[in-house]
Order: structure tokens, then sequence, then C-alpha cells
């Protein structure tokens, strides 16, 4: 413990260590990471999608929920598999407060492989991960995190009568495969629990442990809107709806009018806040401020096709990056871009990443 290595040390002369002296040891020293499986489903694909749902189990401080999808019995039967497979076969996912509204709202599981990327970085790359399989057996694991890092935006988990929730959907085998004769997979997802466990009311040395994590200070939310885009060569001004909050960043995936990611954002690319201009860029200039700040996309993984970045939070290890960045209501956030070539009638998904304090926020864990 910190608190004890300062105030016990052990003697020259080799004696015990002294008894704790009363300093609070933070709440980081005092506790501990906690894993629990609470639920496992198995559904084999078929010509309608299927929900499920269920409670998270009460313990701890949540981290965020993990969710293991593993897949056998598919064959491919000649048809084609979709482009956003492996994350494909979970048309939804969601992770729900206590009462009902969301926290991380209801995304397809490309968004959700795709932002757990590009939000939380320290992730890696999903494809580049041990279990990830883009096959007509899909498995992946997905982490639907509200945490950001070092208990900045953990769950209160502590209450039995107030569960937060998690739902998945299934997709159909139509959309994980197209045409040909496949025959279906069945696929199983597993959720486990991740926590901080609540921390003993003492040390070792008598020393009190704090008992709430600093970072319960800070609420998070992850929330999507789909516009549509006009014909090839047309201006699209785009207007972001999901204000409010202090931003982490904006993800963005464009997709042509048969649902296929596809690069549509044209040079030049302008985005506005209020009366004030935060950038002139092409399509390459976004991407290569990407690689500035994601390792990943420097140490062998592609950028996924459609997929554009504006990251708005600070590495502290490698100190690059830039500050959470504030909105109210009445913000006005606009991006402009005329539509590339092939995007006539095709969206564009915009994924924010949000803070929301709701006290103090300690300056280590500001705009991390």
């Amino acid at each position: 413990m910190v608190a004890a290595s300062i105030a016990g040390q052990t003697s020259p002369t080799g004696s015990s260590p002294a008894q704790g002296t009363g300093t609070v040891v933070p709440f980081f020293y005092g506790t501990n990471q906690y894993v629990e499986k609470f639920a496992s489903n198995t559904q084999t694909l078929t010509t309608s999608a299927v929900e499920f749902q269920t409670n998270i189990n009460p313990g701890g401080f949540l981290r965020g929920v993990r969710l293991e999808v593993r897949s056998t019995s598919g064959v491919l039967g000649g048809g084609a598999l979709n482009a956003d497979a492996p994350g494909a076969v979970l048309a939804s996912a969601a992770l729900e407060n206590i009462d009902g509204s969301p926290i991380v709202y209801p995304m397809n599981g490309f968004a959700h492989l795709t932002s757990q990327w590009f939000f939380r970085p320290w992730h890696g790359d999903p494809s580049r991960r041990f279990d990830y399989s883009a096959t007509v057996n899909p498995a992946f694991s997905l982490f639907i995190q509200p945490e950001l890092r070092q208990t900045a935006g953990v769950l209160a988990n502590t209450d039995a009568r107030a569960l937060y929730r998690v739902r998945w959907t299934y997709t159909t085998l139509a959309t994980l495969v197209v045409g040909g004769a496949p025959t279906a997979p069945a696929v199983t997802v597993t959720a486990y629990m991740e926590s901080w466990a609540q921390p003993d009311s003492n040390d070792l040395r008598g020393n009190p442990i704090e008992e709430i994590p600093p970072g319960l200070n800070l609420a998070t939310l992850r929330r999507q809107q789909i516009l549509n885009l006009a014909a090839a060569g047309a201006d699209n001004t785009l207007q972001l709806s999901n204000m409010g909050n202090e931003l982490r960043g904006i993800l963005m995936i464009t997709r042509n009018s048969s649902g296929v990611r596809t690069d549509l954002l044209s040079d030049p690319i302008r985005w506005r806040i209020d009366n004030r201009s935060l950038g002139v860029f092409a399509s390459q200039e976004v991407f290569n401020r990407m690689s500035d700040f994601y390792e990943s996309l420097q140490n062998g993984s592609t950028r996924p096709t459609g997929v554009y970045v504006w990251p708005r939070f600070y590495d502290p290890g490698r100190m690059v990056g830039e500050s959470w960045l504030a909105t109210t209501n009445a913000t006005y956030v606009i991006f402009e871009s005329a539509t590339a070539a092939g995007g006539t009638s095709g969206t564009i998904q915009v994924i924010t990443d949000e803070v929301v304090p709701v006290g103090p926020v300690p300056m280590e864990l500001e705009s991390i």
C-alpha cells in the first residue's frame, strides 16, 4: 500500500514495520479488479433477429461488460460473408442504466468493435486479438466499457435492488451471409462483469482505505445518429444533435446505398463549432491525424474502410492528444463535405463518446 510504505517502513535494524498512522490509502491502491461470468446464451441464426437481455450481477464498481462471441457449425454454402463480419453477427448491443435508460446506446456489432478500438485505444485493434475470426463462424470479444481509465466513469453497482442491464440482438442468417445456401452457425455469447472490488475498511497496517473511487465523479455516454448523404458531388451539411456533454471523440462510418462501407467524404471536410472553425481537412489529412494518434495504425493495423475519427482526449503515456471538447445543448456543431462518387443515397453514422462531470474531477483524470 502506498500509505503503508511511507508511514510504516521496516527499520534499518530489521524490526517490524510501524502500525498505521491513519493516512488514507487511495482507492486505486486499496482495491483490486474482479471478474465474474454472469450469463451465457446460444442462438442458431434464423430468418428473424432474436434479442437476449440480462441483468448484471451486483458487486463493486462496474468497469464494463465483456461479451465473448463464439460460433460453430456454420457453412458458407457459396454465399458471400458480410463485409462487417464478425461484428455483423450482432444486430445490436447496449448497456442500460438501473432505470432502463441507455448508457451505451444500441448499435450494431461493427460499430461497437470500431468504437472500442478508437475510443479505448489501449485495447488495440480487435482484429489482432487471439479470438478474432471473420468467418461464417464469427468469433470476437467486445468490451462494452463505460469506464475510461483508473476508475474514471465507473458505475456504482452495489445495490441488488437496482441492477444494470445488458442486451444484445443476434442478426439474421441472410444478413451475415448474402446469397448461396449457407448453414446457419450456432452463436454463443458469454457475458462477464468486470469491476473494481469494494476495498476493505483498512489495510494490513490499519490505515483507512478510501471507500469511493475518484472516477465516480465522471459519467460516460456513447450515442449515435444516422444521417443521409446527398447525391454524388453535392454538399452535405451534417449537424450533430448529441450535444450537451464533453466530447471525447467523434467517429463517422459512411456507407453507400447498399449499406456497404465506402470512403464517401471528399476534400474539403470542414468542421465548425458555433462561429469557430476547427479545421478544413482532406480525407488523407484525417487519416494522417488518426495515424499520429493511434499506435495500432502505425504498427500494422489498417483503418477500416469508411471510418473517420476525430479523437478529443489525451494519452498521458505518450503525451499526445488534446482536451475534451465542452458543449452545451445549444452548441452548434456541423461537418461539411461533398459526397464522393458512389455515395448517392448513402448514409453516415456519427458516434459520439461523451463525458458528463457530476462532481469535482481530479486533475489526473481530466481529459483522459
